[in-house]
């Protein structure tokens, strides 16, 4: 009974409502199937981890849990029953938890959905009884003013195998509303709660029981205040239905010796009121009979007074059959058009499902695209952000090149001038070497010139090799 991803929904995406009241007689085959139903679809999703939701609508409730035939005692009761027969290495805790409502415009939706911080502590119970007699606590602690608020019992299941590997949290919300009186005309706020008060309101005069409510405005409300996911609702009315069916006495009529006078105007008044009447008939009939000439004929004479007693009872006689004939027919083609006002509304009730389905796969698909944007949105500012900075490195780094190959120009001139200026150094050397060299040369040619020609004057001409 452990909640795992292979557990299924019954009704996947799809919010059930079951509308009961308190009955006073014993509860018909249908009824008992219709709470079977409603009773197991909340205790399975209450054991797999989910939320269900019973609004309970009328007074004070009192004796709690005494009356067998309530549907949440009879939920309660099969919820303990089901956690007792769970597998003996499974841990369960029951607690339950009151807030009350303040009537603030989101303190209903952020109570349903299980935010709001101003709930009370948990309290832990071991049977139903437990909890009908923390709720009674409750009621009296708050009731004791006088005032009967709106609170909200909320009812944890949690669940826990015994290496605690996995965790399963299910929540019973009972949900207690004060109805308006029957004098009272509708609140005019707009908020969630009085709205779904209203409506709670209009639904109270109806006698209809133990059935599975359709109703688009209400599924479209719970929606918005529960959430567009998988939930069974119960809207139970503490009080047994007003029957409306019942006869009336009519008024005793006056005896005809009564001494007490009539007032003219009284008998003028009914007198009118009887031609309105007879006009009205006489319109109808002569709309609904094919043989309308004979049926004018058949009202001129009885109007005139001159007929006989015998025309006057065929008369009738083929008026009754005719009216009897004609209302067969209408009661036929009444039959027809209920059979197909049924069929009718079966065909509305299927599409207001289909409807409801696609509203929420559309919630789906836009929840999903909004993500999708957001996603896509920040990936944008991400890869901006990355290409800003992309861009200031390659500034830093063309400035950084730019500054190197201008000192890098600068060095390579400074070195180039150098080898210049070294060059000319040495040509300037070389070139005063050369001078100076030549120089000496110069001064040293004509002193050997002079003493190669004593030397020549001083040989003689035998010792000549030329000679």
């Amino acid at each position: 009974m452990l909640c795992s991803p292979a557990t299924k929904c019954p009704h996947p995406g799809e919010m059930r409502v079951y509308l009961f009241r308190k009955l006073l007689t014993s509860p018909t085959d249908l009824q008992l199937e219709v709470s079977a139903e409603a009773i197991s679809e909340v205790l399975d999703q209450v054991l797999n981890g989910r939320t269900s939701t019973i609004f309970s609508c009328g007074g004070m409730p009192i004796n709690h849990g005494a009356d067998p035939s309530d549907v949440v005692s009879r939920i309660l009761g099969e919820l303990f029953t089901r956690i007792y027969e769970l597998e003996t290495n499974m841990e369960v805790h029951v607690s339950v938890r009151y807030v009350q409502l303040n009537g603030e415009s989101n303190d209903l939706v952020v109570s349903l959905k299980g935010c709001n911080r101003r709930s009370t502590r948990d309290h832990f119970v071991a049977t139903s009884r437990g909890v009908h007699t923390y709720i009674a606590r409750v009621m009296d602690k708050v009731a004791a003013g006088g005032v009967y608020p709106h609170l909200i019992f909320t009812v944890h299941v949690k669940q826990t195998n015994g290496d605690q590997l996995r965790k399963c949290c299910g929540r019973l919300q009972l949900v207690h509303l004060q109805q308006l009186k029957e004098d009272s005309p509708p609140l005019e706020s707009d908020t969630p709660l009085d709205t779904l008060i209203n409506l709670f309101q209009a639904l109270a005069s109806s006698p209809k029981t133990h059935i599975r409510y359709y109703n688009i405005r209400l599924t479209r409300i719970l929606n918005q205040l529960m959430g567009n996911g998988s939930r069974t609702v119960i809207i139970n009315y503490t009080d047994p239905p007003k029957s409306s069916d019942h006869l009336v006495a009519p008024a005793p009529t006056p005896s005809p010796n009564s001494n007490v006078l009539v007032p003219s105007e009284v008998w003028r008044r009914v007198l009118r009121q009887e031609r309105a009447k007879y006009r009205c008939l006489r319109n109808k009939a002569l709309g609904i009979v094919v043989d309308k000439e004979e049926l004018l004929r058949f009202l001129e004479s009885l109007e005139a007074g001159d007929s006989s007693k015998q025309d006057l009872m065929t008369s009738e006689i083929d008026l009754e059959q005719q009216l009897e004939q004609k209302m067969l027919e209408i009661r036929s083609e009444a039959e027809m058009s209920i059979e197909k006002l049924k069929d009718l509304q079966t065909d509305i009730d299927y599409l207001t499902e289909r409807n409801c389905h696609l509203e929420q796969q559309l919630d789906v698909k836009n929840c999903q695209l909004i993500r999708q944007s957001n996603l896509l949105l920040s990936v944008h500012m991400e890869l901006r952000d990355q290409t800003r900075k992309f861009q200031d490195k390659i500034a830093e780094y063309t400035d950084m090149f730019q500054g190197m190959w201008q000192r890098q120009s600068l060095d390579i001139q400074d070195h180039e001038r150098r080898q210049l200026r070294q060059l000319f150094e040495l040509f300037d050397s070389m070139c005063q070497s050369m001078q100076r060299w030549w120089h000496r040369k110069a001064m040293r040619l004509p002193r050997q010139d002079a003493d190669e020609h004593d030397a020549y004057s001083r040989k003689s001409p035998l010792e000549e090799p030329s000679l």
